[in-house]
């Protein structure tokens, strides 16, 4: 389990240095595509969406909870983003929100465990939280504009669900070209403001790269199946994006207790195939930008790192000893993490 720890040490650098390395990139393509992305997913460690789009790191606002659940109404979660979207209006800016589900064409088990592999249920309930976003901003509000995307993991692509009832996937799309996407992603948003669209049509072309590469590469049956090692809680985990090492549980549901469990049972669930590891790492995480910040962020992660291991000793006895456990800290400017315990 060492090479374990390190390993994660070194993906942190490895991530944090990449990261650091784009900052000249990032500010570049913020320029010339100011629109503020929020993304709502699963804590699945198989769904990257700086990935899926080719966008560089620091792009997208991720929020995970098991399965893609979400409601406004939890207090952490209405405060956190509604920040993001007041912060992105005072730079003059206009949030496009991706809330998104995901599922396996090849294998039905191979789709969202939080849903019990019920993508039907998936979709029904990812589309009654867009609709909840719009009754709390306003319908037509033109400033936050979520729509409903799915990921169809085998290949990585996006499935995009238009205003009417349409369907877009992204696999099926031949010509990027830029003025092609606006035309058939105009019809399927007629309402959505033209800065969102045309900053939604990089996704898409990035997408449509992803797609390729995964087609023409193929993707190992273990990238596609869940085999995550580490329990990743809290918040600051864009650096770790390898594919399907982590269930990563944000910190938002106030019955957090619920979403540590499920990732803790498919963790075990992985450790018990041939193929998977014997011991899994618990990664408790919190975010801080300055140094004032510091101490207060050390208290966050060794709070949740502590709850989580009440949790699992609770409810998951016989994996407490194959439990490794991990807290720090990540320095948001640099995506660099810093050991607390």
């Amino acid at each position: 389990m060492e090479n374990k720890i390190k390993l994660i040490v070194e993906l942190n650098k490895k991530h944090s240095d990449m990261f650091q390395s784009q900052r000249l990139e990032r500010e570049l393509y913020l320029a010339k595509h100011p629109t503020n992305v929020i993304v709502f997913k699963c804590m699945d460690g198989r769904i990257h969406m700086p990935t899926v789009t080719q966008t560089p790191l620091g792009i997208m606002h991720p929020f995970r909870n098991i399965g893609g659940k979400f409601d406004l109404g939890w207090p952490l979660l209405n405060e956190s983003f509604d920040r993001y979207v007041k912060k992105a209006v005072a730079k003059g800016n206009r949030t496009l929100v991706l809330v998104t589900y995901h599922y396996s064409e090849g294998d039905h088990h191979r789709g969202c465990a939080g849903f019990h592999y019920d993508c039907a249920e998936s979709k029904r309930f990812t589309e009654e939280f867009r609709k909840q976003i719009l009754r709390t901003y306003g319908e037509r509000n033109g400033v936050v504009f979520p729509i409903l995307v799915g990921l169809e993991t085998d290949k990585d692509a996006l499935i995009f669900h238009g205003e009417n009832g349409q369907i877009m996937d992204v696999a099926t799309i031949k010509d990027s070209d830029e003025k092609n996407l606006k035309t058939l992603f105009g019809k399927l948003y007629p309402s959505m403001p033209e800065r969102i669209l045309s900053d939604l049509i990089p996704l898409i072309q990035g997408n449509m790269r992803c797609i390729k590469q995964t087609t023409s590469n193929g993707k190992p049956l273990k990238q596609m199946v869940h085999g995550e090692w580490i329990l990743a809680v809290g918040k600051g985990f864009d650096w770790l994006h390898t594919p399907n090492i982590a269930m990563i549980v944000g910190p938002y549901d106030p019955n957090i207790g619920e979403p540590i469990q499920t990732a803790a049972n498919i963790i075990k669930s992985n450790m018990n195939t041939k193929r998977g590891q014997k011991e899994f790492v618990l990664l408790s995480s919190a975010v801080y930008s300055d140094a004032a910040e510091i101490s207060r962020a050390k208290e966050r992660a060794l709070y949740l790192n502590r709850l989580t291991q009440d949790i699992i000793k609770k409810n998951l006895p016989d994996m407490v000893g194959k439990m490794h456990s991990m807290a720090v800290i990540l320095n948001a400017d640099t995506m660099e993490m810093h050991i607390v315990k």
